[in-house]
Protein backbone atom coordinates (compact mmCIF):
# COMPACT_ATOMS: atom_id res chain seq x y z
CA UNK A 1 0.00 0.00 0.00
CA UNK A 2 1.26 3.48 -0.73
CA UNK A 3 2.12 6.00 1.97
CA UNK A 4 -0.82 8.14 0.86
CA UNK A 5 -3.21 5.19 1.24
CA UNK A 6 -1.92 4.49 4.77
CA UNK A 7 -2.28 8.17 5.65
CA UNK A 8 -5.84 8.15 4.32
CA UNK A 9 -6.64 5.08 6.42
CA UNK A 10 -5.17 6.78 9.50
CA UNK A 11 -7.23 9.89 8.80
CA UNK A 12 -10.34 7.72 8.68
CA UNK A 13 -9.39 5.98 11.94
CA UNK A 14 -8.91 9.34 13.65
CA UNK A 15 -12.25 10.69 12.46
CA UNK A 16 -14.48 7.59 12.39
CA UNK A 17 -15.19 6.26 15.87
CA UNK A 18 -16.79 3.06 14.56
CA UNK A 19 -13.81 2.22 12.35
CA UNK A 20 -11.45 2.96 15.25
CA UNK A 21 -13.41 0.56 17.49
CA UNK A 22 -13.54 -2.12 14.79
CA UNK A 23 -9.80 -1.83 14.16
CA UNK A 24 -9.06 -2.08 17.89
CA UNK A 25 -11.18 -5.25 18.14
CA UNK A 26 -10.01 -6.96 14.93
CA UNK A 27 -6.97 -5.15 13.50
CA UNK A 28 -5.89 -7.88 11.08
CA UNK A 29 -9.36 -8.27 9.56
CA UNK A 30 -10.06 -4.53 9.27
CA UNK A 31 -6.53 -3.91 8.02
CA UNK A 32 -6.90 -6.49 5.26
CA UNK A 33 -10.34 -5.09 4.30
CA UNK A 34 -8.62 -1.73 3.86
CA UNK A 35 -5.75 -3.17 1.79
CA UNK A 36 -3.09 -2.79 4.46
CA UNK A 37 -0.09 -5.10 4.38
CA UNK A 38 0.76 -7.27 7.40
CA UNK A 39 3.68 -4.96 8.18
CA UNK A 40 1.45 -1.87 8.06
CA UNK A 41 -1.13 -3.57 10.29
CA UNK A 42 1.59 -4.49 12.80
CA UNK A 43 2.89 -0.90 12.80
CA UNK A 44 -0.60 0.48 13.40
CA UNK A 45 -1.23 -2.04 16.19
CA UNK A 46 1.99 -0.72 17.75
CA UNK A 47 0.41 2.70 18.13
CA UNK A 48 -1.21 2.64 21.51
CA UNK A 49 -5.02 2.83 21.32
CA UNK A 50 -4.97 5.51 24.00
CA UNK A 51 -2.79 7.71 21.80
CA UNK A 52 -5.10 7.20 18.82
CA UNK A 53 -8.16 7.97 20.95
CA UNK A 54 -6.50 11.04 22.46
CA UNK A 55 -5.65 12.42 19.03
CA UNK A 56 -9.14 11.59 17.72
CA UNK A 57 -10.69 13.41 20.71
CA UNK A 58 -8.56 16.48 20.04
CA UNK A 59 -9.74 16.51 16.41
CA UNK A 60 -13.38 16.21 17.51
CA UNK A 61 -12.92 19.06 20.03
CA UNK A 62 -11.45 21.23 17.27
CA UNK A 63 -14.44 20.45 15.05
CA UNK A 64 -16.78 21.28 17.94
CA UNK A 65 -15.13 24.66 18.61
CA UNK A 66 -15.37 25.63 14.93
CA UNK A 67 -19.03 24.60 14.73
CA UNK A 68 -19.79 26.55 17.93
CA UNK A 69 -18.43 29.68 16.23
CA UNK A 70 -20.66 29.14 13.19
CA UNK A 71 -23.82 28.33 15.19
CA UNK A 72 -23.59 30.79 18.10
CA UNK A 73 -27.31 31.14 18.82
CA UNK A 74 -27.88 27.39 18.75
CA UNK A 75 -24.86 26.89 21.02
CA UNK A 76 -26.14 29.51 23.43
CA UNK A 77 -29.61 27.96 23.54
CA UNK A 78 -28.42 24.37 24.00
CA UNK A 79 -25.49 25.20 26.28
CA UNK A 80 -23.96 21.87 27.46
CA UNK A 81 -26.42 19.81 25.40
CA UNK A 82 -24.75 21.25 22.27
CA UNK A 83 -21.56 19.24 22.88
CA UNK A 84 -23.48 16.06 23.69
CA UNK A 85 -25.46 16.33 20.46
CA UNK A 86 -22.31 17.16 18.49
CA UNK A 87 -20.54 14.06 19.78
CA UNK A 88 -23.44 11.92 18.56
CA UNK A 89 -23.41 13.73 15.21
CA UNK A 90 -19.61 13.54 14.79
CA UNK A 91 -19.64 9.79 15.38
CA UNK A 92 -21.66 9.35 12.19
CA UNK A 93 -20.48 12.19 9.95
CA UNK A 94 -17.11 13.38 8.69
CA UNK A 95 -16.98 16.36 6.34
CA UNK A 96 -15.20 15.81 3.06
CA UNK A 97 -15.48 19.12 1.23
CA UNK A 98 -12.83 21.84 1.16
CA UNK A 99 -15.09 23.92 3.43
CA UNK A 100 -15.00 21.36 6.24
CA UNK A 101 -16.08 23.65 9.11
CA UNK A 102 -18.93 25.09 7.09
CA UNK A 103 -20.08 21.65 5.97
CA UNK A 104 -19.84 20.38 9.55
CA UNK A 105 -21.97 23.28 10.86
CA UNK A 106 -24.60 22.99 8.12
CA UNK A 107 -24.94 19.24 8.49
CA UNK A 108 -24.98 19.50 12.31
CA UNK A 109 -27.79 22.07 12.08
CA UNK A 110 -29.69 19.62 9.84
CA UNK A 111 -29.03 16.85 12.37
CA UNK A 112 -30.43 18.97 15.22
CA UNK A 113 -33.62 19.59 13.25
CA UNK A 114 -34.31 15.84 13.30
CA UNK A 115 -33.85 15.50 17.06
CA UNK A 116 -36.42 15.91 19.79
CA UNK A 117 -34.60 18.54 21.81
CA UNK A 118 -35.87 20.81 24.55
CA UNK A 119 -36.71 23.56 24.13
CA UNK A 120 -38.54 22.76 20.89
CA UNK A 121 -37.74 26.12 19.29
CA UNK A 122 -34.05 25.16 19.09
CA UNK A 123 -34.84 23.29 15.88
CA UNK A 124 -35.96 26.58 14.31
CA UNK A 125 -32.84 28.28 15.62
CA UNK A 126 -30.68 25.61 13.97
CA UNK A 127 -32.67 25.95 10.73
CA UNK A 128 -32.20 29.75 10.80
CA UNK A 129 -28.44 29.52 11.30
CA UNK A 130 -28.16 26.77 8.69
CA UNK A 131 -29.95 28.94 6.12
CA UNK A 132 -27.69 31.89 6.93
CA UNK A 133 -24.58 29.73 6.52
CA UNK A 134 -25.79 28.25 3.23
CA UNK A 135 -26.59 31.73 1.91
CA UNK A 136 -23.24 33.25 2.81
CA UNK A 137 -20.93 30.23 2.81
CA UNK A 138 -22.16 28.54 -0.36
CA UNK A 139 -22.80 31.76 -2.24
CA UNK A 140 -26.52 31.21 -2.72
CA UNK A 141 -28.43 34.15 -4.13
CA UNK A 142 -31.80 33.31 -2.57
CA UNK A 143 -32.86 31.34 0.51
CA UNK A 144 -36.39 31.15 1.91
CA UNK A 145 -37.27 29.34 5.16
CA UNK A 146 -40.48 28.97 7.18
CA UNK A 147 -40.30 28.76 10.96
CA UNK A 148 -42.71 27.70 13.70
CA UNK A 149 -41.36 30.31 16.12
CA UNK A 150 -40.24 33.92 15.85
CA UNK A 151 -36.54 33.20 15.43
CA UNK A 152 -35.48 36.84 15.36
CA UNK A 153 -37.10 37.40 18.76
CA UNK A 154 -35.31 34.34 20.17
CA UNK A 155 -31.91 35.22 18.63
CA UNK A 156 -31.79 38.79 19.76
CA UNK A 157 -32.95 38.42 23.35
CA UNK A 158 -30.20 39.07 25.85
CA UNK A 159 -30.87 35.78 27.62
CA UNK A 160 -32.10 32.54 26.12
CA UNK A 161 -33.48 31.34 29.41
CA UNK A 162 -37.09 31.51 28.36
CA UNK A 163 -38.08 28.03 27.32
CA UNK A 164 -41.61 28.83 26.21
CA UNK A 165 -42.21 30.93 23.16
CA UNK A 166 -45.58 30.98 21.47
CA UNK A 167 -45.77 29.15 18.18
CA UNK A 168 -46.14 31.73 15.48
CA UNK A 169 -45.48 30.83 11.85
CA UNK A 170 -43.10 33.26 10.19
CA UNK A 171 -40.43 33.23 7.54
CA UNK A 172 -37.06 34.66 6.61
CA UNK A 173 -35.65 35.51 3.20
CA UNK A 174 -32.02 36.00 2.27
CA UNK A 175 -31.57 37.68 -1.10
CA UNK A 176 -28.46 38.78 -2.96
CA UNK A 177 -28.74 41.26 -5.83
CA UNK A 178 -25.36 42.09 -7.28
CA UNK A 179 -23.09 42.58 -4.28
CA UNK A 180 -25.89 43.70 -1.94
CA UNK A 181 -27.47 41.34 0.57
CA UNK A 182 -30.99 41.70 1.92
CA UNK A 183 -32.48 39.80 4.83
CA UNK A 184 -36.20 39.98 5.56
Amino acid sequence: MSLLAVQNFLARIFTDENLRREFANAPEEIGRKNNLTEKEIAELIGILPDEINCFADSLRRKRLREVEKLLPFTKKALDEEFEKQFREFAAQFTPDSIKKHLEDAVRFAEFLQTKEIAPVWVQDLAKFEQAKLEFRGYGKRFVFKIFNYNVKEICYRNEMTQTEYKKKKNFAVWLKIGKREFIF
